[in-house]
């Protein structure tokens, strides 16, 4: 794994190049973005940089031994923390601050990568907190974080911060056709559901995508004509499997950011749902910008409460209720 490896992100690479060029690393890092979009990647590929004993353009070589060590994450001056349960917690950071008191084995520097840095708990943020105000000076840190926010104050201000940021559609269809070998189409279509994440892109399943698809799409053209009766039926089949209900909100909201974009450009070429032009002028002639908005509220808000582990079906009752009443 080098920065060659890695699309999309020229502007982190850059920088993260010059300061290998210039022998200005940062003691700490914070990358921060949406999840799976390449910051864990970014770190592993700075991780081979930072032992590469042939270094090429600012990059680590790819095929060295330190290179290849790094990228599997059997390098012994490489130190990946990632939550236990969810949760980083205090004997984690306990066990890498003895780590880093060692001299590196290998190399010039011991690395550590914190993947889900909002997971430390508040005792082992306080502690690791101590690590980032007294670093060894052969440590380089990382910390990856999808929710910046949810970091300590004091931790944040003492990293330099890179924001990653989404990848483009084309870039990561391109990817995908590249390392999945799909069609342009399907990985068009992946691309635009996967929402910028590399990491969501490659697990997804484009026929199981496409069945989903189809049966988000027979539901929503009979959701206008279905009785009380009937929309409580299907929420009942969908509160049975959580992550289908979840997935299934999800391609909701990609389709009603197409009934935005066809209200707004009548370009059916900008759907992520190509093929549903005609179910979007017949559900939503004459229809409001205003109300395709709270449409899109709806099923959000829905997916907040499923996530929140509020009821799967007091959740599925109360979207399906009110979207057919509209």
């Amino acid at each position: 794994m080098t920065f060659h490896d890695i699309l999309g992100h020229d502007r982190p690479v850059a920088i993260l190049k010059r300061a290998l060029a210039h022998d200005t690393l940062a003691h700490a890092y914070l990358f921060s973005g949406e999840a799976g979009i390449g910051k864990k990647t970014t770190a592993l590929a700075l991780a081979a940089a930072a032992h590469c004993g042939d270094l090429r353009e600012n990059s680590g070589c790819g095929v060295c031994p330190s290179c290849r060590a790094a990228a599997t994450l059997n390098h012994p001056d490489v130190h990946v923390v990632t939550g236990d349960g969810g949760e980083i917690k205090i004997d984690q950071i306990r066990q890498v601050q003895a780590d880093l008191a060692l001299k590196p084995f290998q190399g010039e520097k011991k690395v550590l990568i914190v993947d889900g840095a909002e997971d430390m708990n508040p005792a082992s943020a306080n502690a690791f907190l101590k690590t980032l105000e007294e670093p060894p000076g052969d440590t380089l840190i990382v910390l990856i974080s999808s929710l910046p926010q949810g970091l300590l104050p004091t931790i944040r201000s003492r990293c330099q911060e890179i924001r990653f940021h989404p990848l483009s559609r084309r870039t990561l269809a391109q990817a995908l056709v590249l390392r999945r070998g799909f069609s342009e189409a399907d990985a068009w279509f992946i691309a635009a559901l996967a929402q910028g994440s590399m990491g969501r892109g490659l697990d997804m399943d484009v026929e199981r995508e496409k069945a989903e698809r189809e049966e988000f799409l027979g539901l929503w053209s009979r959701l206008g004509d279905m009785g009380a009766d009937e929309a409580l039926a299907h929420a009942d089949a969908l509160a049975k499997d959580r992550e289908r209900f979840d997935r299934l909100l999800d391609r909701g909201v990609q389709w009603l950011r197409d009934a935005v974009v066809f209200h707004e450009t009548g370009d059916e070429k900008l759907l992520v749902y190509a093929h549903g032009g005609d179910a979007l002028k017949e559900r939503y002639e004459g229809v409001s910008l205003e109300r395709m908005l709270l449409d899109i509220d709806l099923f959000s808000a829905s997916r907040s409460l499923l996530g929140r582990r509020v009821s799967a079906q007091l959740v599925a009752e109360n979207l399906l209720l009110k979207i057919g009443r509209r």
